[in-house]
């Protein structure tokens, strides 16, 4: 632990005091990434560096920008990189689902976003833990283990969330994406408190796609995230319904990109080989679509819903015969 630990516990109290309704932000550190990688870190039980990531094959999803990438210092894939506050500026590019040809970051993005809830404290005080004073995407991004560089870190901008002029852009967009870093790797035990899913559907996904005995040891940390969390700017399916013989899907009613996408629909009951699909071409996907089919009694089975080329929901739904 560093020396300093203190110090960096009173800099947590003071931005949480200072921050208002959003003083819970401080008092994390965060990781944000899609469905897929969120399943393989939660069975390896470790974040990874980029390169121990690639190393490992267990980087699922890239949502980094290949430019960004590109232009990345290689001594900067060592670190495992989370953020010190949510909804940074490269969530706001990549958060999505996204029909293929708006997808900004190099056709990169997050299709269904899941965060990792570090507590704050832990992170920042273990020996090696580096600090960055901004983008480490950017040839000005400077970082540190040091306490004076750690104070140095102009965090009124980190955690600015306000409308700003047209000039200071540029400066409070580096500053937002300021990154915590560890090296190589950080065990999930016991500095994570929580995993936060954009929508109950997505968060039956996630549990969904791991492991029975898994599934139930985190389900009591996998939880809605709040409003102040994601972006909820772009398609997602916020809830599953089903009744009688139809299954509906809920998406997200204010996205800007409600389509066009190709939808990838379907289901396999419980306990057959019977599998029932549908594919077609939806214009805009920005409030109900239901699928129905011909059955009779109590049924349950998996459905899987895709738009292009992302999983939007997997999961297990069961249908009630209405007696009446």
């Amino acid at each position: 632990m560093k020396p300093w630990a203190d110090e960096i516990e009173q800099h947590i109290q003071t931005y949480a005091a200072l921050l208002g309704n959003l003083d819970w932000w401080p008092q994390y550190v965060y990781h944000f990434t899609d469905v897929h990688n969120a399943v393989n870190i939660l069975k390896l039980g470790y974040l990874y560096s980029r390169n121990e990531a690639e190393k490992r094959s267990v980087m699922a999803i890239d949502n980094a920008s290949p430019e960004v990438i590109q232009q990345t210092q290689p001594e900067h894939f060592n670190f495992v990189r989370l953020y010190f506050r949510p909804r940074t500026p490269t969530q706001y590019m990549n958060e999505g689902i996204r029909p293929r040809n708006q997808r900004e970051l190099g056709g990169a993005h997050c299709p269904v976003p899941v965060f990792f809830c570090f507590d704050a404290l832990t992170v920042l005080a273990l020996d090696d833990t580096e600090f960055s004073n901004g983008n480490m995407g950017s040839s000005r991004a400077e970082h540190s283990r040091e306490r004076d560089f750690f104070f140095r870190i102009p965090f009124d901008f980190v955690y600015h969330n306000r409308w700003f002029p047209p000039e200071d852009r540029d400066e409070i967009v580096f500053r937002r994406n300021a990154e915590v870093l560890v090296p190589e790797a950080l065990v999930l035990e016991p500095a994570l408190k929580f995993i936060a899913c954009r929508s109950a559907a997505e968060r039956q996904t996630l549990l969904n796609l791991l492991p029975l005995g898994l599934a139930n040891q985190w389900a009591s940390r996998i939880r809605l995230g709040v409003s102040a969390l994601f972006e909820r700017q772009w398609t997602y399916v916020e809830e599953v319904i089903t009744v009688d013989n139809a299954v509906t899907f809920r998406f997200n009613p204010n996205t800007r990109t409600p389509g066009p996408f190709t939808v990838s629909f379907s289901y396999q009951e419980d306990g057959t080989e019977n599998i029932r699909s549908w594919q077609g071409v939806k214009e805009q996907l920005n409030r109900d679509l239901t699928f129905r089919f011909q059955q009779s009694g109590d049924r349950w089975g998996t459905a899987t819903l895709r738009l292009d080329d992302s999983l939007a929901f997997v999961g297990l739904l069961m249908f009630e015969e209405i007696p009446f």
